[in-house]
């Protein structure tokens, strides 16, 4: 167990098939993955498999993962086991999908854990709802961070009246904000998975948002509103390390944030027109946040560039303002941006 050559572990013996796989990629978290699994076993829905997919973990996930077994845990002949060279959590979501044996599937995050009725309200959901919704979300409540001591609804500004709802339109939601659905909440048919192009594997950070608003192209969404799953949002400095400390970068979040919307505009076609504009919009931000960027290095040219980039998806008055002091007068453009920071919406 734990072999880079060894294929899904034949841990789990029953015959009959699963209704739900739920996935947990992970990538040395050894002591917090126990949490995560714990948290699957402790279900109140008991009809599912748990697949642990190990982007390469140097730590001691596999002996982790073995000891349930080992120690006659109750549950541990659900749970089956894969390792792969690190290739990234996209690609150990996407292989983890491939083997999986349910009819839905749900993800969890080995620093993340869910509460016991988690899976049983969702299914809930979709039955109220008569097979009209292929996935289901739910709220989630954040801890280890002072500055975000709420829920992922309130804090992105998500609002619902109801116990359990329907999104109307799911993907201008998305396009529109696409975070405050956190993955780590989501249940949904397996075959959706792989109908709305699985996980973007050139996308090392913000695959989740990718992932949810293409799902919404295929699928309708509903929710349960309840904070039923605890979300670790430990300061960047804790949270980020190692591969993740990229995420720090400016330039690496701004290269994601255009590759996403780039790809949704190409994915935005007549069906999906009214997307365009919010689609464009985003984009304008972005290449604005790039000017802002090479503008605090002192790249004017390149700043430059980005502007006019930014003009075309979408003509703001701001961006104007922009536009004229980086050509006449450089430098109180890039006093301004730095004041501003980052925030392509302003400035």
């Amino acid at each position: 167990m734990g072999s880079p050559s060894q294929a899904i572990s034949e841990a789990l013996n029953t015959k009959a098939t699963p209704s739900l796989s739920v996935v947990i990629a992970t990538y040395n978290r050894a002591p917090l993955l126990k949490v995560a699994i714990d948290s699957v076993l402790s279900q109140t829905y008991q009809d599912y498999e748990l697949i642990v997919a190990d982007d390469g973990s140097s730590d001691d996930t596999a002996a982790l993962v073995a000891s349930y077994a080992e120690r006659g845990i109750t549950g541990a002949q659900r749970i089956r086991y894969f390792y792969q060279e690190n290739q990234g959590k996209s690609v150990a979501l996407n292989n983890a999908v491939a083997q999986a044996r349910g009819e839905w599937v749900a993800f969890l995050d080995s620093d993340d854990y869910w509460l016991a009725e988690k899976i049983e309200r969702q299914f809930s959901a979709i039955e109220h709802f008569q097979g009209r919704c292929g996935a289901c979300f739910t709220d989630g409540q954040f801890v280890n961070n002072p500055h975000m001591d709420t829920t992922a609804f309130r804090f992105y500004g998500r609002h619902y009246d109801e116990q359990i709802g329907m999104l109307s339109e799911p993907s201008r939601l998305f396009a529109e904000t696409p975070a405050g659905v956190s993955i780590v909440t989501l249940l949904c048919r397996t075959e959706l998975v792989s109908k709305a192009g699985g996980f973007d594997p050139k996308l090392r950070f913000t695959e989740d948002y990718d992932f949810i608003f293409r799902l919404s192209l295929v699928t309708d969404f509903c929710f349960v509103n309840a904070p039923l799953v605890i979300i670790d949002r430990s300061a960047a400095e804790n949270r980020h390390s190692g591969a993740s400390a990229v995420w720090d970068k400016i330039d690496f979040r701004l290269q994601c944030e255009q590759r996403r919307y780039e790809k949704w505009m190409d994915l935005a076609d007549k069906n999906h027109v009214n997307l365009k504009g919010i689609l464009k919009s985003q984009l304008r931000k972005v290449h604005s946040g790039w000017a802002n960027f090479y503008l605090a290095n002192g790249q004017y040219d390149l700043a430059q560039e980005e502007i006019s980039k930014a003009i075309k998806y979408e003509v703001t008055p701001g961006l104007l303002v922009k536009n004229l002091l980086a050509r006449l007068s450089p430098r109180t453009a890039r006093t301004l941006a730095l004041r501003r920071g980052f925030d392509a919406q302003v400035f």
